[in-house]
């Protein structure tokens, strides 16, 4: 990352710390807000501009989209407007455990309504029930697809090396267009040992202990590891511990998303921060065992 958006990402992130707990709330949530809209904005602008890429001949019958949401219809509006500008009929499942859950219209979409607050994983679960298609590409709702969330290529990629289970993108975090860096990204304590070495490249793709939760993954071999339902939070590090031996992981800096984060949308930030007894839990299961 270039020194200044480097410098500019920890300012922003300080406040951003300071700005959820309420302090400067008042001041940085137009702020945040209207730079992330200006920036969404530009990219639909460029989306145009540039070609994104031609029609995949097999995709809809390839892949499904899987949304676990709560609490943000908005953002889940604004991410499924996204896939549908670049792919029409890309299937997908939304798994909501949102208090007021309504079914969502629209051709090639399926709803799932959980009890309040069932929980990520136990979202993610229901909705990998009900994936018939060969692969399935998991997205948070707060993510958005533009002109290189290349979906086709990632696809052909995988189909090109069977050894492949899990592909993992980039997630794009907005304001500054930072890529966090799985290459170091730790797992819990774990005996096992994976079937490539992280750093191994296959199809010219080097392989991870872990990648963002936006990944392409074959189905059949997902349900292999699965989510823990006693998570409802920070539930990602334990699916790829599990996953470690058992799931080839690698990483594609080409397939990409933007990730644009709602830090002032109060009553999802007061659920999202209440994961100290998940912690708890997985100190449990990890250490204590």
């Amino acid at each position: 990352m270039p020194p200044l958006r480097q410098t500019a990402s920890r300012v922003y992130h300080r406040l951003y710390q300071t700005a959820t707990l309420g302090a400067l709330n008042p001041l940085l949530k137009p702020v945040h807000n209207g730079l992330i809209t200006l920036e969404l904005a530009v990219n639909r602008g460029l989306d145009g501009l540039r070609p994104h890429e031609p029609p995949h001949p097999h995709l809809n019958q390839q892949v499904t989209v899987l949304v676990k949401t709560f609490l943000r219809p908005p953002i889940l509006h604004r991410l499924l407007s996204s896939i549908r500008r670049f792919y029409p009929a890309l299937p997908i499942i939304v798994v909501d455990d949102s208090p007021h859950a309504q079914p969502i219209p629209g051709p090639h979409i399926q709803t799932i309504i959980l009890p309040y607050d069932s929980g990520l994983s136990a979202g993610r679960l229901e909705g990998l029930k009900q994936v018939q298609t060969p692969y399935v590409l998991l997205l948070d709702d707060d993510f958005v697809f533009y002109r290189h969330t290349r979906l086709g290529a990632a696809l052909d990629l995988m189909a090109e090396h069977p050894v492949i289970d899990i592909m993992g993108g980039a997630v794009v975090n907005l304001p500054f267009f930072t890529v966090g860096e799985y290459q170091k990204a730790g797992l819990y304590p774990t005996a096992a040992a994976p079937a490539f070495p992280p750093g191994t490249h296959i199809g010219g793709l080097p392989t991870l202990d872990k990648v963002a939760n936006f990944f392409l993954a074959r189905t059949g071999r997902l349900r292999l590891v699965e989510w823990d339902r006693h998570l409802k939070l920070v539930e990602h590090a334990d699916f790829f511990t599990r996953a470690r031996g058992i799931l080839t992981t690698v990483y594609n800096a080409q397939f990409r998303c933007l990730h644009a984060r709602t830090p002032f949308a109060k009553s999802y930030m007061n659920k999202r921060n209440d994961y100290l007894p998940y912690i708890a839990y997985l100190q449990n299961k990890y250490w204590r065992r």
